[in-house]
């Protein structure tokens, strides 16, 4: 958890979040403070299963960490839930927070260098078409496909989805669209009512284009 790096996105100075040196450094410790994998962890006498991005936060732990005023580090904190870069889950004794779009934003420096690396666009179609059927056959999932099942909150049939996922290959709108549009529907009271009996199948979500309406509400507006 403290060893890697972490990566601070441009459109940050167009924000204004520069200007604002609490802001800042509490988003960059947010950053840092998450999660790079998926793993549990053994809070109290209690077991938490934390995803990218997640980490557990305390508002008095923050202050000290951070020199920081409870009443400042809840005020930025509440400025990052409502700009829908981060959500929280709160129990009686902490809070899991979660980095909106870790896995977009986050993305792994080894497999950028690889993409780097390929050839120029006019020879990456083909080489990219190969790539798809061999994942497909050995399901060796693609980083967009495990951002999406990540995000997803019914984690059923993941290979159905997988299936599902390549077959709107043309149509599929960008990742960040997609998960724009799960963290919408997640808030929806159809999502979250009865225990979130009525959240789709992945496999349904992705073959009847459930992202559409969500997606042309926030392609207007960036979450970062």
């Amino acid at each position: 958890m403290n060893q890697g790096y972490v990566k601070l996105w441009r459109k940050s100075m167009e924000g204004g979040w520069l200007t604002n040196p609490k802001l800042w450094t509490f988003w960059c410790w947010c950053l840092m403070k998450a999660s790079h994998k998926e793993y549990d962890l053994i809070v109290g006498c209690q077991k938490v299963h934390l995803m990218p991005g997640d980490f557990i936060f305390g508002l008095n732990k923050a202050s000290e960490e951070l020199e920081m005023s409870v009443r400042s580090i809840r005020t930025v904190f509440d400025f990052l839930k409502k700009s829908k870069n981060a959500t929280s889950k709160t129990t009686n004794k902490f809070s899991v927070v979660s980095i909106v779009n870790w896995d977009v934003y986050q993305s792994n420096e080894i497999e950028n260098d690889k993409q780097n690396d390929k050839p120029p666009t006019s020879h990456r179609q083909a080489t990219d078409n190969k790539q798809t059927h061999k994942n497909v056959k050995n399901k060796t999932y693609t980083d967009e496909f495990l951002s999406f099942w990540s995000a997803y909150p019914k984690k059923i049939g993941k290979d159905a989805a997988w299936k599902a996922w390549n077959g709107r290959n043309e149509d599929r709108p960008e990742i960040r669209f997609i998960l724009d549009a799960l963290n919408q529907q997640k808030s929806s009271e159809q999502w979250t009512r009865n225990h979130g009996q009525y959240i789709p199948y992945p496999s349904k979500w992705l073959n009847q284009g459930w992202w559409a309406n969500e997606v042309e509400i926030k392609k207007q507006q960036e979450t970062w």
